[in-house]
């Protein structure tokens, strides 16, 4: 009997893992319609890494950042990417096969990790049918919206993820198992090499978990001193960029702390009640930072956000269902009362894990943001799972007789709310989110590219906009041009914003503004607003939903 539930439990995992991987990786080259700009530039650094060993600027194998556009990304996603490029070649499928596998992975990391969180009477107690806690928490992670989302493009943020719940796993075996401890803080590290975010959250939640696993980690110091060492190691080649000038650029384009707008409030306020001392003290520009920080980071604790709509970048949400589906509301409050009461240790952890996970986010303008808060995942998913559990194992003495039919609806109802849900989702994603929101990325520059490289002998100079983003990777990308080609032909700068600027490498010239002269034949592709009268068009782009995007003409 023991074999059969055994064996049974397996091939459930089983599917549900293959439903989570064919949901990130079916039509994963069409799907979203074309690569941001982040995702080329993860793309073609991979593929200039394969081709010379160094990235884009020429530098060797970078091991704290790859400068890229002046953002400075972290390098492990990138590397990554290299052998997928080796294989399938520089295209879609080879920048965002990694982010789908490493969030299918994720999706059968938090089997594992609920599994070891919970304890075995835990385990035992809430199990339905072959669905018992750790299944059902992976399950809904593997329909998730959010997740989903974010596995089918090239986001380091993804991987990140993989690598925070990995390294709590083993922490929680380290508890037993002392070996652990020599590698349990490594996947910390290897998520501060992975994503901006993650170098905020991962020391402060390996910290938390520092403090709640004291007594365990007391029986096991030496090693425990031992894996903080080699995690020190590990992490020393990239402590010089993240004290670096470029890094603070980084954070000061981002964060609502450089917003003057604040002081400049706080002044007005304070010269309106006569620069009394109450005011100062009332008005003050870091008690309105303060406010502005909590009201960022309640942003993203948005029922809207979270269960309506979604985040408003559509990169990140499809904008038809929320991050999480709304009938997993509810289903959130029960599993977060629930687990106070029945296990408030595992519960203050999941919560200091959403709460750490938001704490950087919460400091940049945009917010809520989907992508930024993505460590937060899977602990939305423990708490609706346990939920779950609590909701169909309740029992009501005085009806004892009718609860297993109670029980049974109760699961059906779940299953058909789940299924229209997951339905609605999937349909919008597959049949209308390209056409909608293909001008979201980038769309245009693939065609444009190809369409300029089929005949670029013809033509002296190809000028290309800079209005939909960044042209120079695109033309570098789709025209697998080789990195030596570009560092001999570039005309490129660091703006005094610290940002990577490229005006022409090669024929390519790239214009902010209309049509200029250039010498001999000339090949313009711009946006309709700045195409000049009287003019033959060679080719018209459209988007996906048929607007235009980029008209071509000479």
């Amino acid at each position: 009997m023991k074999n059969h539930w055994s064996l049974k439990h397996f091939v459930i995992i089983g599917i549900i893992l293959l439903s989570a991987l064919f949901l990130r990786i079916y039509k994963v080259d069409q799907i979203p319609p074309s690569l941001s700009w982040d995702e080329v530039s993860i793309g073609y650094n991979a593929y200039s890494i394969l081709k010379t060993g160094r990235d884009e600027h020429g530098r060797f194998l970078p091991l704290d950042a790859f400068a890229a556009y002046g953002d400075y990304k972290p390098p492990l996603a990138i590397y990554f990417t290299v052998p997928f490029v080796a294989v399938f070649g520089l295209n879609e499928l080879s920048v965002r096969l990694p982010s789908a596998l490493f969030g299918t992975l994720t999706v059968l990391m938090t089997y594992f990790l609920v599994k070891e969180l919970f304890s075995k009477k835990l385990y035992r107690l809430y199990r339905l049918s072959t669905f018992d806690l750790p299944t059902t928490a992976m399950l809904l992670l593997a329909i998730s919206p959010w997740h989903i989302n974010m596995s089918r493009a090239g986001f380091e943020a993804n991987i990140a993820l993989f690598f925070i719940i990995l390294g709590v796993y083993f922490i929680l075996l380290a508890r037993e198992k002392r070996a652990y401890w020599y590698v349990a803080w490594i996947p910390f590290v290897a998520s501060v090499y992975t994503f901006n975010s993650a170098r905020y959250f991962a020391p402060l939640f390996a910290l938390v978990l520092f403090l709640f696993f004291l007594k365990d980690i007391k029986k096991h110091w030496k090693e425990f001193i031992t894996g903080v060492i080699i995690a020190l190691v590990i992490l020393l080649p990239i402590v010089p960029h993240l004290l670096s000038k470029e890094a603070r650029l980084r954070f000061a384009e981002v964060n609502i702390f450089t917003d003057s707008s604040v002081v400049a409030t706080a002044n007005e306020r304070m010269a309106y009640d006569g620069n009394s001392l109450l005011s100062k003290i009332v008005h003050n520009r870091r008690l309105g930072y303060t406010l502005s920080y909590l009201r960022h980071f309640a942003d993203n604790l948005q029922p809207s956000f979270l269960f309506i709509q979604g985040d408003g970048n559509p990169k990140f949400s499809t904008r038809a269902v929320g991050q999480l589906y709304i009938i997993e509301a509810p289903l959130i409050a029960m599993g977060i009362l629930s687990m106070f009461s029945a296990y408030p240790k595992i519960a203050w952890i999941l919560i200091l894990w959403i709460i750490l996970a938001i704490f950087p986010a919460a400091t940049a303008r945009e917010t809520p943001h989907a992508l930024r808060i993505l460590n937060s995942l899977p602990t939305w998913q423990i708490f609706i799972a346990f939920g779950i559990m609590r909701l169909v194992n309740f029992e009501i003495k005085v009806i004892r007789k009718y609860n297993k039919i109670i029980r049974y609806s109760i699961i059906a109802i779940l299953l058909c709310v789940y299924g229209f849900s997951v339905g609605y989702y999937v349909h919008n994603y597959y049949s209308h989110y390209a056409k909608k929101y293909s001008g979201e990325w980038q769309y245009g520059y693939r065609e444009a590219v190809q369409y300029a490289e089929s005949v670029k002998d013809r033509y002296d100079t190809i000028v290309l906009t800079k209005q939909i983003g960044r042209p120079y990777m695109y033309t570098l990308f789709y025209g697998r041009y080789d990195p030596q080609y570009f560092w001999d032909t570039k005309d490129a700068y660091f703006d005094i914003a610290g940002f990577y600027n490229v005006d022409g490498f090669g024929k390519y010239r790239f214009v902010s503004g209309g049509a200029l002269d250039y010498p001999g034949r000339v090949l313009y592709i711009l946006p309709p607003t700045h195409v000049p009268d009287n003019i033959d068009v060679l080719n018209t782009i459209r988007r996906v939903d048929g607007e235009s995007a980029l008209v071509i003409f000479q």
